[in-house]
């Protein structure tokens, strides 16, 4: 079960918040990345995975869908106006709302190779604008299209043959909000990754992916800024492996970053051994109380936190791996960070 691509683009639109096309077309892309979880979710019986993906669509199909109905114009012919998705009307709205002017630009082209040429306008356009619909129709030898465009700032319209374009006088019958409500998404992907922490593995998912997807959850929950980053394979590492190396990270997530920082996971097999770091460039560890955390109860914590406390189960993580036929130790530095190194002897076929 990928979820990469609602994590980036999660951090996409941070990233473009204040641009509206460029929202809009983030806000669709993970739209369309959250309803492909929420029925692999429900296919796999993931219930409460499945319930947070919906309640995430509902807030961004109100994003998409909001403020369609503010808009008004009669200049847009009937067969557009009525063609227009409430998305597209959305976004017709929005865009009149953040200052683009509106243009209706009709075309013609042989059937033969109509669509490279309209792919050809498509691109002119975009590059000063924001192609919000496109109304097709066929006449004998021709493929016609009457196409929506709004255009940003002061640029200068396309000059294109044999293009008609036609301003559209617009107007708002009510303010529009032109922002998203990227808190209402925070707050719905928050949920999202909280149910995402602990999810089980899937026959596709290779250990340390996973072991990355619950890091990235649990430090979207603690509200920290985690870049992760993987070197070296799988190794087809056992999957018995998951459970101390997810904790392993949450606890990096939790006690070892402070409000931002890396961590890398690394594997490796050496001298007959496969080796796994997990490194982060946090807050690091006290050396007079390094011999002490894998003991049971035992924490450096001040407060337990729901994702992990530095100490709290590294007794049942050390015992899984010592189970497993391999060792633990750790690495760490006040004011640098820390590694946990898992060492696993190879046996040979």
């Amino acid at each position: 079960m990928n979820t990469d691509p609602i994590f980036t683009a999660v951090e996409q639109l941070r990233g473009v918040a204040g641009d509206g096309p460029a929202t809009r077309k983030v806000v669709d892309a993970l739209f369309r990345h959250v309803h492909n979880l929420k029925a692999t979710a429900a296919a796999n019986g993931l219930n409460a995975l499945a319930a947070a993906a919906h309640q995430f669509e509902n807030v961004l199909h109100s994003i998409r869908t909001g403020a369609a109905d503010t808009f008004v114009s009669e200049a847009i012919p009937r067969d557009v106006w009525t063609s227009l998705r409430p998305d597209q009307k959305s976004t017709l709205t929005r865009s009149i709302a953040e200052g683009a002017k509106l243009f209706l630009v009709e075309a013609s082209f042989d059937v033969g190779h109509f669509d490279r040429e309209f792919q050809n306008l498509e691109q002119t356009l975009s590059k000063t604008g924001e192609v919000i619909s496109r109304l097709p129709a066929a006449t004998p030898g021709k493929v016609n299209f009457k196409i929506l465009y709004a255009q940003r700032g002061e640029a200068d319209l396309p000059d294109i043959a044999d293009i008609k374009i036609q301003e559209i006088s617009a107007a708002l019958t009510s303010p529009a909000n032109a922002t998203h409500d990227l808190e209402a998404v925070e707050r719905a992907f928050e949920k999202l990754s909280e149910e995402l922490i602990n999810l089980p593995p899937t026959s596709d998912e290779g250990v340390l992916q996973q072991v990355v997807r619950a890091g990235r959850a649990a430090a979207v929950v603690t509200g920290k800024e985690v870049e992760f980053e993987i070197r070296g394979e799988d190794l087809l590492l056992d999957k018995k492996y998951v459970v101390p190396l997810v904790h392993l990270v949450r606890n990096a997530v939790d006690h070892g970053i402070e409000s931002s920082g890396k961590i890398v996971i690394e594997a490796a097999t050496r001298d007959g051994e496969t080796r796994i770091t997990v490194t982060d460039d946090g807050r690091g560890i006290d050396p007079a109380l390094i011999d002490h955390i894998f003991q049971p109860g035992f924490s450096t914590a001040t407060e337990i936190s729901e994702i992990s406390g530095r100490g709290v189960g590294l007794d049942a993580v050390k015992t899984a791996i010592e189970e497993a036929g391999g060792s633990i130790n750790v690495r760490s530095e006040v004011g640098r960070g820390s590694t946990f190194e898992i060492k696993i002897r190879v046996h040979p076929c």
